[in-house]
């Protein structure tokens, strides 16, 4: 019984990571892929899917510090 609850209390502690690296991958593509429909849209290749790009960098980073100063 002791094993399981040790088991749980890891997975618990794990939990707020495991979806990490879906969030931060889907926050690069969804502001790529809106850079990209922006230039085609607008004709203004690549200068959107560029800022589209450095803005998902930003957000990736701003998220991984709020997770960071959170566990600490």
């Amino acid at each position: 019984m002791e094993q399981m609850s040790d088991w749980q209390n890891s997975l618990r502690d794990a939990s707020p990571y495991l979806s990490l690296g879906m969030q931060l991958g889907m926050t690069m593509v969804a502001f790529a892929f809106g850079g990209y429909l922006l230039d085609r849209l607008f004709g203004t290749t690549p200068w959107l899917i560029l800022t589209g790009s450095i803005i998902g960098m930003v957000c990736i980073f701003i998220r991984l510090i709020h997770i960071a100063n959170h566990r600490a």
